[in-house]
């Protein structure tokens, strides 16, 4: 029997990469886990010689992927925000 209580998933299809929110049915913290597959993922971790603030977590996500978890606009283009449209 798993331990993962499935908030909304997306299964990894053709170039899109799949992914998990869930939480754990044991975890005492009010705190959810989002697991990706086939996303490049660069992490910055305490002490970073970037000098990003210490616990820095950056998550490189297609954006398909974003609209999917909401956080970008349906409508929203990369082009489109750079030219100022």
């Amino acid at each position: 029997m798993g331990t993962k209580d499935t908030i909304r998933f997306q299964e990894k299809a053709d170039d899109l990469p799949g992914w998990q929110l869930y939480s754990e049915l044991f975890d005492t913290e009010d705190v959810v886990y989002l697991e990706l597959e086939g996303v490049q993922v660069d992490v910055t971790m305490i002490d970073s010689a970037w000098g990003n603030r210490p616990g820095t977590v950056v998550l490189r996500l297609p954006a398909a992927t974003a609209r999917q978890l909401g956080l970008v606009p349906r409508e929203w283009a990369r082009d489109a925000w750079r030219s100022g449209e």
